[in-house]
């Protein structure tokens, strides 16, 4: 299966080409250690380098969903929508495969914007529509796929539906395997997310998503979005069953403030 990244399904070797895939790859970098002003400013770079090149339609909307990723991650909702409205306008009626590839990831992303509103319908409707769409591109939409069916499984914990959520967890680990390989960070958080939806009680859910949330801190770092999203649930949880102790404790071990969580 294709090990690709999305940046590669522009196959020009340029060197204005090399130079944006350069600054892209900078921007995820600054984005995966929670640096998120430099990956902001890059992407905006990134977009006016974008609007020179042969497949400057995959490239300036590939800034657009970068952006509105970042803006997610840092819960600038009304800027994250702007920017995954205006790549969702300009990919829905793609036919090229790496477009329609692009656009199912912008669905990804907005589907949480559903989410952080409570809309777990649409959300759900996104995610499903993406799938469709990686699904037809068979293997070269197979890590973006297992990245939505993810996505999916972890709205489904939420919901509290935990069998749909193994369901979708162990497909999903199949493909992580198949693409990126069982050591992978993506890889692990499936596994951790599955290892949880098999606990039984909401103590045993919670300790265990504890125990999964350090082991992602340790691979991906604090600041990571992926560790952040974690911790925000888990909070979340704490608060719902009133356990403001046990949110205090949680708190110290780590090193975090819950308002920094939109908790």
């Amino acid at each position: 299966m294709s090990q690709k990244h999305l940046t590669d399904a522009i196959e020009s070797k340029d060197h204005d080409t090399k130079m944006w895939k350069s600054r892209i790859s900078a921007a995820k970098g600054a984005y995966q250690q929670g640096e998120f002003r430099q990956c902001e400013t890059l992407l905006f770079r990134a977009i006016e380098q974008a609007k020179q090149l042969k497949d400057r339609d995959f490239a300036v909307n590939a800034c657009h969903v970068g952006l509105g990723a970042m803006y997610i991650a840092t819960q600038k909702w009304k800027d994250a929508e702007k920017h995954l409205d205006q790549a969702m306008h300009a990919l829905s009626g793609a036919s090229e495969p790496a477009l329609r590839e692009l656009y199912a990831v912008a669905l990804r992303f907005h589907s949480q914007i559903y989410l952080e509103r409570d809309d777990h319908a649409s959300a759900e409707r996104e995610l499903r529509q993406a799938m469709l769409i990686l699904e037809d591109l068979n293997e070269d939409g197979a890590v973006q796929l297992a990245y939505v069916m993810s996505d999916l499984a972890v709205m489904y914990v939420v919901d509290g539906n935990l069998s749909d959520a193994r369901d979708l967890l162990f497909s999903c680990m199949e493909l992580l395997e198949l693409t990126l390989g069982s050591g992978s960070a993506e890889y692990m958080r499936a596994s951790m997310i599955y290892s949880v939806c098999r606990q039984e009680g909401v103590e045993d859910l919670l300790s265990q998503g504890e125990d999964g949330i350090y082991a992602m801190q340790y691979q991906l770092g604090q600041k990571h979005p992926n560790v952040v999203r974690a911790l925000r649930w888990y909070l979340k949880k704490l608060m719902e069953l009133g356990e403001t102790d046990k949110v205090r404790e949680a708190q110290k071990r780590f090193d975090l403030h819950a308002e920094k969580l939109g908790v």
